[in-house]
């Protein structure tokens, strides 16, 4: 039995004489949002010192100077022959960890971290996939690349005692790798999450929180006053009730910050793009990005039934954590009346505003997204007025070629389109077509509006039709400016005709037929009366010329006769 004793007596003093190398400790200080500090403490004993490390302390504080890494900053201290290398990595952010452990390490770090404050999911998850002592090595790869250890000794170089977590006042404890599941889970059968586009363009969503009766049981209290900050409703349900949260938003990125919000998250967030449709610039198509973050309302599975849907339409159905959805929606601005003045001169020249009139039924950025459509060589002066109550109207000036470009791209379908043609009974005549397609309501309201179309040719007479016919509800024909055409006119400029109809109906043809018949023969009148004037003078002179050589020649006649019967009467003599 002494035997005995004596033996593990003479172990023990072994053990003691041998060391174990470098104590190594660890702790980690950690806050809410992962900033915090890891405190790694390596202690070497005189002994262990120079049984390990192949030079002096001199040459381990100027290799530890030179090899620290940019990631940590250390101390150094002396107590009782003990030298003790206090290592800081400081962090701001759990991707700041993860970057500064990166660096670190000779492998890829894997960090899980989850945090619950909620009232269905509660406590602290922190698990590593490695230690302190592979945050450490590069310093013995440092002492073994100087030969300052060998490559047997660097392997039993370090002995981890254990590393001390701190979080929110609770410390836990682990001797290797960090590994924390404390997390506790309140039942919770699903959520959804239902959004509708208002009338107004704005959009209103509900959020739907279904609590099984055990779950109200148990933290009714605390679920008040997690959404206490929120407009709170209930409803019963056969096994519990329906916490259901609304709001609305002026557009997508102000909802989803609201349901950010709403679920206690800084990872959801919402993003939309708006353009307009090729056919329609009033109807737009909508782009959607939204991502959500449900964890502090997951069960152990690490999910939560969830139910989304936009205008009626389900989105998706699915157990999820977080998710990021994309989708695509329409909208469209209807038009209550329209106003199109027409201002013709020739088919170079034709100017004409249009104006549209309408309830806003979309938002103020997607009004300024259908501004921008209106655009083109010959469109200018876009122009939205009214708050609630809005005109969107611009001005048109070019060729009747140059315009119909323009407009046809706006309103597929559409055509305007002149002819010009000359006889020589009846002049020059012209033809000019203006064929509208407006995009009808989709509300099924019929659209009503009025053609002003004059003409400031002075050398046509003008005819004016619009069909089809039983689209016209009234005609109005004068000779003077209205308030609608007088802007397009110029200062020297006189209206010689004008109509006014009114219409009921998005599609119309306007047919203009422009004749120069009077002032061609007027015109000729003024240069054919001189010739005839000319005409009748040459003849006039030509009868008279007739008549006097006839005279001439009888007074010769008669002169000659004179003279010989003279002759006559002397000779006699």
């Amino acid at each position: 039995m002494k035997k005995k004793v004596f033996l593990f007596g003479l172990l023990f003093s072994l053990l003691l004489l041998c060391g174990c190398g470098v104590n190594l400790t660890s702790t980690v200080k950690l806050n809410k949002d992962f900033s915090g500090t890891r405190v790694m403490s390596c202690t070497f004993s005189s002994r262990d010192f120079h049984s390990y490390f192949k030079g002096s302390k001199e040459d381990l504080n100027k290799l530890i100077k030179e090899s620290c890494p940019d990631a940590l900053t250390y101390t150094s201290s002396s107590s009782d022959g003990n030298d003790t290398y206090t290592f800081y990595l400081r962090f701001s952010s759990l991707d700041d960890y993860k970057k500064k452990v990166r660096d670190l390490l000779n492998f890829s770090p894997k960090i899980t971290y989850e945090y619950g404050d909620s009232p269905f999911v509660s406590g602290l998850i922190y698990k590593e996939n490695f230690t302190s002592k592979d945050l450490m090595t590069w310093l013995y790869t440092a002492l073994y690349e100087g030969k300052y250890i060998d490559k047997d000794s660097s392997s039993d170089l370090w002995d981890l005692k254990s590393t001390k977590i701190s979080f929110l006042g609770t410390t836990y404890e682990t001797k290797d790798k960090i590994n924390i599941d404390q997390m506790a889970y309140v039942p919770l059968s699903s959520i959804h999450i239902d959004t509708k586009t208002k009338k107004s363009g704005k959009l209103a969503r509900v959020i739907e929180f279904d609590l099984p009766q055990q779950t109200l049981d148990q933290n009714a209290g605390k679920i008040r006053s997690y959404f206490a900050e929120n407009d709170i409703t209930w409803e019963n349900t056969s096994d519990g009730k329906t916490l259901c949260i609304s709001f609305d938003a002026n557009n997508f990125s102000d909802l989803a910050q609201k349901t950010r919000t709403v679920l206690h998250s800084k990872n959801s967030f919402g993003t939309y793009s708006s353009t307009c449709s090729k056919d329609n610039p009033f109807t737009l198509k909508i782009n959607y990005e939204e991502s959500l973050d449900l964890s502090h309302f997951i069960q152990k599975n690490q999910k939560i039934p969830v139910t989304y849907t936009f205008d009626e339409k389900q989105m998706f159905s699915d157990s999820i954590k977080q998710k990021e959805i994309s989708f695509t929606s329409s909208v469209t601005q209807p038009i209550s009346t329209y106003e199109i003045a027409t201002v013709w001169n020739t088919s170079k020249d034709i100017r004409r505003k249009v104006s549209f009139s309408f309830e806003k039924a979309v938002t103020d950025h997607q009004l300024s997204v259908i501004k921008k459509q209106f655009k083109g060589q010959t469109i200018d002066s876009v122009n939205l007025d009214g708050d609630q109550n809005v005109t969107l109207s611009f001005v048109q000036k070019g060729s009747v070629s140059d315009c119909n470009k323009d407009f046809s791209a706006l309103f597929p379908n559409s055509l305007m389109k002149s002819q010009a043609y000359f006889s020589f009974a009846g002049g020059k005549k012209v033809t000019f077509s203006d064929k509208i397609s407006l995009p009808a309501n989709q509300n099924g309201e019929k659209l009503h509006g009025h053609y002003v179309f004059a003409s400031v040719n002075s050398k046509e007479s003008v005819t004016v039709a619009v069909m089809p016919e039983k689209i016209v509800t009234n005609t109005v024909k004068q000779n003077t400016s209205t308030k609608a055409v007088s802007a397009l006119i110029k200062s020297d400029e006189n209206i010689h005709d004008l109509c006014d109809f009114e219409l009921t109906g998005n599609r119309l043809e306007l047919s203009y037929r422009g004749s120069t018949a009077a002032s061609f023969w007027m015109g000729a009148l003024r240069w054919m009366l001189p010739v005839v004037v000319l005409i009748v003078i040459g003849l006039f002179l030509i009868r008279k010329k007739v008549a006097i050589r006839e005279m001439f020649g009888d007074l010769k006649k008669e002169l000659a006769e004179s003279v010989h019967s003279l002759i006559d009467r002397i000779n006699k003599r």
